[in-house]
């Protein structure tokens, strides 16, 4: 999601995690590169899914921090984002599936409005599904988690159920960029270290 990232050219798919090994953890907050994510049903065909973590950056905001983990399985990259706040909230990105944002219903005006005005009732019609407004702010973005972080702006919004969102994206001198994302129950979620 924070730009171009390389394909992976080693079949990492292959490398899975011994089915008899322990998780490191049950949380992804122990989640680093080369670890493996495991997420039930989230593969294309409803199986589960192995993503092997390529690098761990952080997102700092004036709501706090968050963690993003960019990870593949096979040729699928994802983005795995995780807020450690009042409950751990995880959310997945199919990463390399950036949409303009004529293709989602939006434009720079009426984001530039919404970001003056942050009406709660403003929404965005996708794919059958209603993203409600729910915020917009800046994003400091540490890649691998070091350096002095590059800033970016973004447009949150979600269906009322909380399961599915749509980011837009902003950063200097880039064309605008939005994702669809899915919320994932942490509680399914298992990391196995390398």
């Amino acid at each position: 999601m924070r730009g171009a990232m390389f394909r992976s050219l080693f079949g990492k798919r292959k490398r899975r995690s011994d089915p008899g090994q322990a998780p490191k953890d049950d949380s992804i907050r122990s989640a680093g590169v080369d670890d493996v994510v495991v997420i039930p049903g989230f593969s294309p065909t409803f199986e589960d899914a192995y993503f092997i973590v390529e690098s761990k950056n952080r997102l700092e905001s004036a709501f706090g921090k968050a963690y993003e983990l960019i990870a593949v399985d096979g040729d699928r990259r994802v983005s795995i984002e995780w807020h450690d706040g009042a409950e751990l909230l995880i959310v997945v990105t199919e990463h390399d599936d950036a949409l303009g944002l004529s293709e989602v219903g939006l434009d720079e005006r009426t984001l530039s409005e919404w970001d003056d005005n942050k009406s709660i009732e403003n929404f965005v019609e996708y794919d059958g599904r209603k993203y409600f407004y729910r915020n917009s702010y800046e994003v400091l973005y540490y890649k691998d988690d070091v350096g002095a972080g590059e800033g970016f702006w973004l447009w949150d919004f979600g269906t009322e159920d909380g399961e599915h969102g749509l980011s837009a994206v902003k950063w200097e001198g880039r064309p605008f960029e939005a994702y669809i994302s899915v919320t994932v129950s942490p509680h399914i979620v298992r990391v196995y270290g390398k």
